[in-house]
This record gives structure tokens, C-alpha cells and sequence, in this order.
């Protein structure tokens, strides 16, 4: 008989069948997050060209003195980018290990 796992305490599945259901989840959304990545690289990108320095920079120094309140909202959201893309790249990071365990695990179905 198959090894069982306890699914959020409301299911039982089999091991085999939880690997399956876990690497087809992982290739799906792959694509997804791989994009989201590219996204917040580029609008990183650009802030990083339009104001001439990057993010730790300007957290290190502070925003200018005559900073504008556009300046400011894009402060805010060069940050939020830079915090999906750490997050996002993460996430990826961990999708990638996860497949290549369940690779190794054996052809799984």
C-alpha cells in the first residue's frame, strides 16, 4: 500500500499522487512568477536610470531636500518592486529545488 499524506487535515493522498499534483502546480505557475521577476527587474531598472543611483543608495542618503512629491511615490514604489523581487525570486528559488527533488524522486505521473 502507498504512503499517505495528511492534507490540510482534510484529505488523504497518496505520496506518489501529492508529488504529481506539487510538480504540475510548480510548472504551471513557474512561467507566472518567472515573469513577475522580469517585471520588477526592469521597473527597478528604470528608476535606477531616471534618478541615477539605486535603491540602498538612496535609502542610505535619504531623498534630496527638494525632492518633489512624484520623487517620494516613486520611492515608494521602487521599494514595493524591490520587495517582490526579492520575494518573487525566492519563491522561484524554491519552486526550482522543489522540482529537482521531486525529479529525483523517480518518473512521477
Amino acid at each position: 500500500m502507498q504512503n499517505m499524506v495528511k492534507v490540510l487535515e482534510k484529505a488523504e493522498i497518496p505520496t506518489q499522487e501529492l508529488a504529481s499534483i506539487l510538480k504540475q502546480g510548480a510548472l504551471m505557475r513557474l512561467p507566472y512568477l518567472e515573469g513577475r521577476v522580469l517585471q520588477a527587474q526592469e521597473r527597478i531598472r528604470r528608476f535606477e536610470e531616471h534618478y541615477k543611483t539605486t535603491l540602498e543608495n538612496l535609502k542610505t542618503r535619504g531623498l534630496p531636500e527638494n525632492a518633489d512629491y512624484a520623487m517620494h511615490e516613486d520611492f515608494i514604489e521602487w521599494e514595493y518592486c524591490h520587495d517582490v523581487l526579492h520575494e518573487t525570486e525566492m519563491t522561484v528559488h524554491s519552486i526550482k529545488a522543489l522540482l529537482e527533488k521531486l525529479e529525483g524522486a523517480g518518473d512521477l505521473h
